[in-house]
């Protein structure tokens, strides 16, 4: 029997979150317009997404679960997409069809989440679980700050990649690169006519370019440098290969025991996935673990102020049922926005 070379990672990636007015400086979390919380707007908003889910296109996300804790919040979310007709059989009876799967059906993976929003601080941390190349932060981010901006009186809320250029440059220097990868959706032309592939196929066909060791060191020194500043003309040209241009470039790493993948695209600074060991997808309390780690180890150097314990302390029955929704009509505007 042919082995399965191909198996599931899981990681998690972090985020960093400001509140500020329009035009005007970052505020503290527990009151960011002088007495208003942000916690209790941000759990509103998680609640109020179990029954309004978000769709761009084919991709959807829902909330499934929420369980509030201190100044912390854990989650699940459903994401999934759609589009697609295919058909299902038994292992054991490929003659007799199962299940159709028609292009309004939905295939969801549940992701794992933490939303953490120390009170005297400007800046909170939100932790989401990757599996694979899956991950929520595309959907989630921008429901977040759309309803929250709604609900807070049209006070802002920033979402990045939690990037430390100085950490960066270290990382790089005393990592040890595995491989990096190169990914786009959508087959070039050429590509797409040698395999005999229809326009349609083509177009949701994915291409990958992974270059294995040799000169990746090299690559490493000089990664930050094309990274750093605002012109955005080097992280294009990372990504455009052999007449090629690909959506993202991943560099797999080790440093000491802990391994992560930075993730480079054209649009956004570049982000880390931190890796978790094993192939097997972690319980709660491993994965958690790990995020609360991780999220002590740096929360100093990415300006999160962090008390003990900043995940325990109960929540009362009324603040459990807080949740907000947007009205029907803002709703169809959001939803146009997205899409």
């Amino acid at each position: 029997m042919e082995e399965n070379t191909f198996s599931m990672k899981y990681g998690y990636a972090l985020s960093a979150f400001r509140v500020r007015p329009h035009g005007g400086d970052p505020q503290p979390l527990g009151s960011f317009d002088g007495t208003t919380d942000a916690l209790p707007i941000l759990y509103g908003v998680l609640h109020g997404l179990a029954g309004q889910p978000v769709s761009e296109r084919q991709r959807h996300l829902s909330v499934k679960t929420l369980e509030p804790a201190g100044r912390a919040v854990r989650f699940c979310v459903k994401v999934g997409n759609s589009g697609q007709r295919s058909e299902f059989y038994d292992r054991d009876d490929d003659q007799t069809v199962v299940f159709h799967r028609d292009d309004r059906h939905i295939e969801h993976t549940t992701l794992r989440g933490l939303l953490l929003a120390p009170a005297d601080s400007t800046t909170g941390l939100l932790a989401l679980e990757v599996q694979g190349r899956v991950g929520a932060k595309t959907l989630l981010g921008p429901a977040l700050s759309k309803r929250f901006r709604h609900f807070s009186n049209g006070y802002i809320l920033d979402i990045a990649s939690v990037v430390d250029e100085e950490g960066l440059a270290k990382l790089l220097v005393e990592a040890q690169a595995h491989q990096i990868t190169l990914r786009r959706s959508g087959l070039p032309q050429d590509v797409a006519d040698a395999v005999e592939m229809t326009t349609k196929d083509a177009e949701a066909g994915k291409l990958e370019l992974k270059i294995m060791p040799g000169k990746i060191k090299q690559f490493q020194r000089s990664l930050v440098a094309k990274l750093r500043g605002e012109d955005d003309t080097a992280r294009r040209r990372l990504l455009h290969v052999t007449g090629v241009d690909f959506d993202e470039l991943s560099v797999v790493m080790t440093v000491g025991e802990r391994s992560t993948t930075l993730t480079v695209t054209a649009e956004r600074v570049p982000s880390f996935v931190y890796d978790l060991p094993g192939r097997e997808k972690p319980d709660d309390g491993r994965f958690y673990g790990e995020v609360t780690r991780t999220i002590n180890e740096i929360s100093t150097a990415v300006g999160v102020l962090v008390r003990p314990q900043w995940d325990t302390g109960t929540w009362s029955g009324a603040a459990l049922e807080t949740r907000l929704t947007l009205p029907q009509e803002e709703l169809s505007h959001a939803t146009d926005r997205e899409q």
